[in-house]
């Protein structure tokens, strides 16, 4: 969990996500194996007990609404109780994944070789505070350990960031006390370490909790002390991602491009006058359903900032307002724009864990998780 947090720090994920641990217990101190996959499906669960993974790692979370039973009568309770039974951890990493410097809309921005890449919705410069606390000497690491998990750390493109002070600390328990170190009555005095992190505001309860947690002390000692931004925009992390191609092409061949790039076998244009042959010098790319982005691609002018909208899952009404504005649109469905980023996050799990001295293997799913079979009728 530590490893997958400080790649995708949750911190990013959209404010209604449900990114982290789904299933399992977050205190198992081993894994055996790790499968990474874009849905929790029964094949995939399949998968991961064939190759011996007790951890999976997928990209749209399991459950979503608030639970009020956990039966196999839903398919969300069905997969995660057998999950349960099969001794399978499950762990999402959704929109925290979308929003990486190589994020889920970057797969088809390379079959297109697009340049210049920025986000569609940057990530704004986080609100910050630094979290202070004091720990005996022997719990640093694991305090640390804790509050990086929870999205505390992050500093740039560095993570797990902290910095620690030794000296004393002096207390006396109170006769109602149970105290971890020392005597009710009694002064003590223990060598203790000053932490201190950074963190971004929407995760402080987060890291207050999971500080809280894995502190030994009954009686917790934290300052938060807010932080004055001075720190540039992430201008290169966001959701979805705009480019320019490296020469003008018509709207069929970026279609043609995209077919054969990505595992695409039902991609749909949308081009405005029903001209496939229209000249596409700018392309804005959404990993999976990206309709809600395309608002952010129109300009106060009512004109589109770009030529071409590539994503997944299009509605009829959305792409009807689309081209009505003259804004192609090609919808290359949700899981040929989603999964080959999938690969990506396998790599960085790979590298995380060797980074870590972790040696469980980090496998790739090769099952399809796409419900979607072409139908062709012919008479």
């Amino acid at each position: 969990m530590r490893g997958l947090s400080a790649l995708y720090p949750p911190a990013d994920a959209e404010g209604w996500d449900q990114v982290g641990l789904h299933v399992g217990d977050p205190t198992r101190d081993t894994v055996t194996g790790v499968l990474v996959a874009l849905d929790v499906t029964e094949a995939v669960l399949d998968e991961a007990d064939d190759l011996g993974a007790d951890l999976l790692v997928v990209h749209h979370p399991l459950l979503f609404s608030p639970l009020r039973r956990l039966t196999p009568e839903t398919a969300s309770g069905r997969l995660a109780l057998r999950a349960a039974r099969q001794g399978c951890a499950i762990l999402a990493a959704h929109t925290n994944v979308d929003k990486a410097a190589d994020g889920t809309s970057h797969p088809a921005a390379a079959v297109l070789g697009l340049l210049d890449r920025r986000p569609i919705q940057p990530l704004p410069p986080p609100g910050r505070v630094k979290v202070i606390t004091l720990v005996p000497a022997e719990h640093t690491d694991v305090v640390i350990d804790a509050m990086t998990a929870a999205g505390a750390g992050v500093i740039g493109d560095y993570t797990g960031c902290a910095f620690t002070t030794a000296g004393a600390g002096r207390f006396e328990p109170g006769d109602s006390a149970d105290p971890h170190i020392g005597t009710r009555g009694q002064t003590e005095h223990v060598v203790e370490d000053r932490i201190e992190m950074e963190a971004p505001r929407d995760r402080v309860p987060h890291v207050l909790a999971a500080l809280r947690q894995a502190h030994p002390y009954e009686e917790v000692a934290v300052d938060v002390v807010p932080l004055l931004d001075v720190g540039p925009p992430t201008a290169s992390r966001g959701l979805g991602l705009v480019g320019r191609l490296p020469e003008p092409r018509s709207l069929a061949e970026v279609a043609s491009a995209l077919a054969d790039g990505l595992p695409s076998p039902h991609l749909r244009l949308a081009a405005v006058d029903d001209d496939p042959t229209r000249e596409v010098t700018t392309v804005a790319i959404c990993g999976g359903a990206g309709d809600s982005l395309i608002g952010s691609v129109i300009g106060a002018d009512g004109r589109p900032t770009v030529d071409l909208f590539v994503t997944g899952d299009l509605k009829h009404h959305p792409t009807l307002d689309a081209l009505t504005m003259g804004l192609s649109l090609i919808d290359a469905g949700h899981f040929a724009t989603e999964n080959p980023a999938m690969d990506d996050v396998a790599t960085h799990l790979r590298a995380q864990a060797a980074t870590m001295g972790l040696t469980a293997p980090v496998h790739r799913s090769t099952r399809a998780t796409d419900p979607w079979t072409d139908w062709n009728r012919t008479t």
